[in-house]
């Protein structure tokens, strides 16, 4: 995570120095709508809206499920040969819960060339023994080169997911 890290998550919780906190907030949200507004052009409306006001903060990860699309036919038909493929055929489909109960996101991912699944976090936040992902907590769209996207989602424990795509 660029923007919200971990550090300012946990450093904003029983802090005696609130202004200076409210302060780093702010400039994180500022500097990360700036760079996000710069990614606008490559997304659809409703992924733009998305990433600029989804409000997943105490969420709930409802299921990560990773396609892995290289397979040359369905398990029903008969294999067509194998052949090699430019192309980053894994897909990842995820559900999240906001904290009302009340509404589900169903995100699609799809050309990954990188999934990073931490958990459980070696380096922990707000974690309870025998929890799993926990809330989430924030999360952040950017540009991760070559014309690709990288969403990072950081939990309450400290577990984190990495998508790019």
């Amino acid at each position: 995570m660029r923007y919200f890290t971990r550090e300012l998550w946990s450093g904003a919780q029983g802090t005696d120095d609130g202004d200076d906190n409210n302060r780093l907030w702010n400039l994180a949200f500022k500097e990360y709508r700036e760079q996000l507004e710069a990614l606008r052009s490559r997304l659809d409306n409703d992924a733009f809206e998305f990433f600029s006001s989804a409000d997943i903060h105490d969420g709930e990860l409802l299921n990560v499920q990773i396609v892995d699309g290289s397979r040359p036919a369905p398990i029903s038909e008969p294999a067509r040969p194998w052949g090699i493929s430019n192309q980053y055929p894994v897909r990842v489909e995820v559900s999240i819960l906001d904290a009302y109960d009340k509404l589900v996101w169903d995100l699609t991912y799809s050309g990954l060339r990188r999934v990073v699944i931490d958990y459980p976090s070696a380096d922990p936040l707000f974690y309870f023994s025998g929890e799993g992902f926990g809330d989430l907590g924030y999360h952040e769209l950017t540009d991760a080169g070559q014309n690709y996207l990288r969403h990072e989602v950081l939990f309450a424990t400290g577990a984190t997911l990495l998508f790019e795509f």
